[in-house]
């Protein structure tokens, strides 16, 4: 039996690749407008953003992967004729798999054209039910879930997470496909008992903000156990932080590793029975990059985790201040139906500081030169000893400070913005 072949995607627009005549190359779909440069194939496996749309519609935000059997179309003209294959993998968005789930094939075309703008060229409406209906007859049960789409911004509140971590249970232990590495049933069924297992952790938006510059800068950090603030875990930020748009993260410990996944939000913008199906189906986060990570393992600043663990080492050296969410009220009578304790779930924000600790840094420490004002240094991390014997080294992150003497002007040339300086709030 010969291995499907991996799906490609043009490494310069993200976008996914046709392939056209035989031999086959490579081509950016018909209908994709691009400024005219030539496909750059990479697998779709090294990405975590691709840029694909729904196949049926043409909606920019794909959820589901379906399954059929291999679709060509081939034009005939006067020099022959020319094959287009359009794969046996399409993306469907929520909407559309929907309709397809309900057997409503008319309102599928309908919405293909409407998006496409050709409700008034019959011809063109018959050609888009078939493309749909030769997929659609050869049809496969199993599904994918697509978790390489750069869905809009979206919020998750705190008081929300039990049932978030639990939907996300139901994900990894459920039929439903998930991208490699995630594609081994112990694997998935691991991530989903440490899950269960899991300490919660929201992150309020200023200490995002934090975590976020402190990833940017993030050196390299060996992981060890003192490092993780429980032995599982799920850490949700307010919002979605460095390039990869991660808002949140699980790590679950084995006996000297962990599996540690980064998650997207998935869903914003739909509303109705689509969303509704989409909660019950997949919940609200979609892995983007699961790895094992073992013990004394050296972990690169620029690692796909690296917000995760510069949120570690931001609560481990005392620059968080940790309150509990209130529960959202019908979670807990779920929980008490199910005779489960309600979770607790830990909001994580920035310590207050004191004028002392967030002002002027003696300067009798200075490498011996005079500075005739004040200047904010900015926020960097530094490496500290620790362990036995002192031998390891950890990064503590120095937030920003004041270096000077203590009555000298501050130069106007540079500034920081202070985090944390309020209390803070409980989060509804």
């Amino acid at each position: 039996m010969t291995a499907p072949r991996e799906e490609m995607a043009c490494q310069i627009c993200l976008s996914p690749l046709n392939t056209l005549g035989t031999p086959s190359t490579y081509i950016h779909p018909i209908q994709l407008a691009t400024d005219g440069h030539e496909p750059v194939p990479v697998p779709v496996s090294q990405l975590h953003t691709v840029h694909r749309t729904c196949d049926f519609c043409g909606d920019p935000y794909p959820l589901w992967t379906l399954h059929g059997g291999e679709l060509a179309a081939v034009a005939v003209g006067p020099a022959g004729g020319v094959v287009q294959n359009f794969g046996d993998r399409w993306a469907a968005c929520a909407t559309c798999h929907t309709h397809i789930d309900d057997g409503k094939n008319d309102k599928l075309v309908d919405r293909a054209v409407r998006t496409l703008g050709v409700g008034d060229q019959p011809q063109a409406r018959e050609r888009i039910a078939q493309l749909h209906q030769g997929f659609l007859n050869a049809r496969l049960p199993e599904r994918t879930l697509i978790t390489t789409t750069a869905w809009p911004t979206t919020t998750i509140a705190a008081r929300d997470l039990p049932k978030v971590r639990d939907r996300l249970a139901h994900l990894y232990r459920g039929p439903d496909g998930l991208p490699a590495p995630l594609t081994a049933t112990d694997v998935r069924h691991q991530i989903a008992d440490g899950l269960d297992r899991s300490h919660l952790f929201w992150i309020d938006g200023d200490f995002a903000d934090l975590a976020e510059h402190a990833a940017d800068i993030l050196p390299e950090v060996t992981i060890s156990r003192d490092l993780v603030p429980s032995t599982d875990g799920l850490i949700v930020w307010s919002r979605a932080v460095t390039s990869r748009q991660i808002i949140a993260a699980s790590w679950t410990a084995r006996r000297d590793d962990w599996e540690v996944a980064t998650y997207r939000a998935i869903g914003a913008g739909l509303d109705g029975e689509p969303l509704q199906r989409l909660r019950e189906d997949a919940g609200w986060l979609a892995p983007i990059n699961a790895e094992r990570v073992d013990e004394r393992h050296l972990l690169p600043g620029n690692h796909p985790a690296a917000a995760l663990v510069a949120t570690w080492l931001l609560i481990g050296q005392q620059t968080a201040e940790i309150t509990t969410a209130d529960v959202d009220k019908g979670i807990r009578k779920a929980y008490a139906r199910a005779n489960r304790p309600v979770p607790e779930v830990r909001i994580v924000s920035i310590r207050a500081y004191s004028a002392t600790r967030a002002g002027t840094r003696p300067t009798s420490g200075d490498s011996g030169l005079s500075h005739g004002s004040r200047f904010w240094v900015s926020g960097h991390w530094r490496n500290q000893p620790h362990g036995p014997g002192r031998a390891l080294r950890r990064p503590v992150y120095i937030n920003p400070f004041l270096r000077g003497p203590d009555n000298a002007p501050i130069k106007l040339s540079t500034t920081v913005r202070m985090l944390g300086s309020r209390s803070p709030k409980r989060e509804d």
